[in-house]
């Protein structure tokens, strides 16, 4: 009854959708600048994306990287160098993970300390605001204004003073910028105002038109440190576990000996197979046929002789051989022995049979 009555009330109900943003598939999930990479390629410019840290190269431009990638010496040495040649590197500090633009986090940001002493040794400052998240209209780049939506928890200036959510300067032939608010140049607000228009600005500022890179993350491949640094070590490495594999893994067949036994088989190999096969295909019965038959033969000819047709041939068997007259039935008239020594035995009465009989 109260299924029922439960059935009856739930009928009474509207029922009710509501369309829930979850964001992005396929690529754009998990490659938040799938957008800006597609914008820059349209333009002309090759764009290249890093799971994993490598040493920028001559013909790269321009990199845009999470700050939390520069969090040891090497990294911060490596990118000085490249920034002199004439490089742009673009740190974004909040919203700059991989993760999709629905979830991301960004107040929660702390800065590696080498990143810190990379800044101070290039006249940055960038410290929390006291009074949370400060929000960015307006920037100014290179004489031109550009209408943006930023808000981040962080403040960065440089020497010629501070741009809010954007401060740059040069550093030797080339430059650095910092983006407080990395959202701008995500899939999902790049389309926005004038964010694509900052970012292609960012990227015309260098004098060569190079490779724009975008790391991911700052994971160092030991196989490629191993290729770039010690690749004959590597290769000779690689050449010994393939002898070895070649040496002690199994082949697809028998090794083939040294002396390799004769195909002829002695006449007692043939025999014992002849045997065996008879006894699988009706437990040898057809071996005692031909033995039986020559018994049956001899005794008669044996009676014929001796004017005694008319006798038991069994017992008279039994009586030339000495054995009881059961074992001379059973060995002449048992269809099939039950096993091997009830065969053996059968035989051995038929062959006795047959000599006291010749």
């Amino acid at each position: 009854m109260f299924l029922i009555l439960a059935l009856f009330g739930l009928s009474g109900c509207n029922t009710k959708y509501q369309e829930v943003e979850t964001g992005y598939k396929g690529p754009a999930r998990t490659n938040p600048w799938l957008a800006a990479e597609r914008f820059l390629t349209a333009f002309g410019r090759p764009v290249e994306v890093l799971s994993s840290w490598r040493e920028p190269a001559p013909e790269d431009s321009t990199w845009i990287i999470p700050s939390e990638l520069i969090s040891n010496k090497l990294f911060a040495k490596q990118i000085d160098q490249w920034m002199s040649n004439g490089g742009h590197l673009i740190c974004l500090i909040e919203y700059s993970d991989f993760r999709d633009d629905w979830n991301l986090r960004g107040s929660n940001v702390e800065l590696e300390p080498t990143f810190e002493r990379f800044l101070e040794d290039h006249d940055f400052e960038i410290e929390k605001s006291a009074s949370g998240e400060v929000e960015t209209k307006l920037i100014r780049y290179r004489g031109r204004p550009f209408d943006v939506e930023m808000k981040s928890a962080w403040q960065a200036s440089n020497r010629s003073g501070s741009l809010q959510g954007m401060p740059t300067a040069k550093v030797g032939d080339g430059r650095l910028t910092l983006v407080t608010d990395a959202r701008p140049f995500r899939n999902r607000w790049i389309g926005d105002k004038q964010h694509a228009a900052l970012l292609k600005s960012l990227v015309d500022s260098t004098d060569s038109f190079g490779k724009v890179v975008f790391v991911r993350g700052a994971t160092l491949s030991l196989w490629s440190l191993l290729m770039e640094r010690a690749w004959a070590i590597s290769l000779g490495l690689c050449l010994v576990i393939v002898i070895w594999l070649w040496k002690n893994l199994r082949r697809f067949g028998p090794l083939e000996a040294a002396d390799v036994p004769s195909p002829l088989r002695a006449y007692d190999h043939h025999l014992e197979a002849l045997g065996d096969f008879q006894w699988r295909l009706d437990r040898g019965a057809s071996l005692l046929a031909p033995l039986r038959g020559e018994v049956l033969e001899q005794s008669h000819r044996l009676m014929a002789r001796s004017g005694r047709l008319d006798s038991d041939i069994f017992a008279l068997l039994g009586e030339r051989v000495g054995i009881p007259r059961e074992r001379v039935v059973r060995a002449m008239s048992e269809p099939a022995p039950a096993d091997a020594s009830v065969f053996t035995r059968t035989v051995s009465d038929l062959q006795q049979i047959l000599k006291s009989l010749s």
